[in-house]
């Protein structure tokens, strides 16, 4: 499965990349929304595993640039912020297919990534 991990916390940010990169999947990261969008528009990834706050951006941005440019790609939305808590991310960026609450419990984030490529 082809990954990219866009988060600004630098911690976070390595972690995901570890654990997918372990688990046999091919990973590349992006540390602000810049880089999320050239590395998103360059290739073709299975999911995106996107922080709602990337820096000075949001991770919106990347979601809707996925919904135009990469149809097939599946958004992991994560997010410390209680904002949107009634599911209105769906509504607003229908390329999201899920929403993860900070601290992140990683077999989850994980299995829900796999899960979500297997019956796509």
């Amino acid at each position: 499965m082809k990954v990219l991990v866009a988060e600004d916390d630098t911690r976070l940010l390595k972690l995901f990349s570890e654990v997918f990169t372990q688990a046999g999947h091919d990973v590349e990261c992006a540390d602000c929304a810049r880089t999320a969008r050239q590395k998103l528009l360059a290739t073709d990834f299975d999911v995106a595993i996107v922080d709602l706050y990337l820096g000075d951006d949001s991770g919106l941005n990347i979601a809707t640039l996925a919904g135009y440019a990469k149809p097939k790609c599946k958004i992991i939305m994560v997010t410390g912020s209680s904002l949107f808590a009634k599911g209105e991310l769906f509504e607003i960026a229908p390329s999201v297919a899920t929403v993860l609450r900070k601290p992140v419990k990683i077999e989850e984030l994980l299995a829900i990534s796999e899960h979500g490529v297997m019956v796509a």
